[in-house]
């Protein structure tokens, strides 16, 4: 549990920015670290919590929903991001300069020796008018005609129904 520097008063608090005495902290994020600001240092920062006094401000960091899906990277995106780029008539230093990232990074997307970030992915599939990414299914389970166990068999290839 992080403490605080309190002042004379137990009520009132130091703030790690300006050193003012204040009743109320804000947890804010500058520049990567999470500082105890006061009310006018934490100005314009993304507040992550309060300490002290009653929480006056509600623009605190927004939570991720649990319930929304991670996008993944699909299966042979090197393959699909070098047709793309070819059908196009791109050279992939032209590609790399225009989404701002290195040759040699590109070239290993292209190659599928690196996988790229969500990030990285929306650019490509921003330039090239393709779509790289993909919700995966929930765990659903395989079903096999026969009883017994799941084998790996039965997991990596769908099988046609018996007729």
């Amino acid at each position: 549990m992080r403490r605080f520097k309190a002042c004379a008063d137990d009520a009132m608090y130091e703030c790690d920015v300006c050193g003012r005495e204040t009743p109320a902290l804000y947890i804010v994020e500058i520049e990567g670290a999470e500082m105890a600001a006061c009310e006018s240092c934490s100005a314009g920062k993304n507040v992550i919590d309060i300490v002290g006094e009653e929480k006056k401000r509600v623009n605190t960091r927004p939570l991720k929903k649990a319930e929304e899906p991670e996008e993944e990277v699909i299966s042979g995106y090197g393959k699909a991001i070098r047709d793309a780029r070819e059908r196009l008539g791109m050279p992939l230093n032209v590609l790399a300069e225009i989404i701002n990232e290195k040759e040699s990074t590109m070239l290993r997307v292209e190659q599928e020796k690196m996988l790229p970030s969500i990030t990285l992915t929306k650019k490509i599939e921003k330039e090239l008018g393709i779509k790289l990414t993909e919700i995966p299914a929930k765990g659903g389970e395989v079903r096999t005609s026969r009883s017994g166990p799941i084998t790996l068999g039965d997991a990596a290839f769908k099988k046609e129904p018996d007729r």
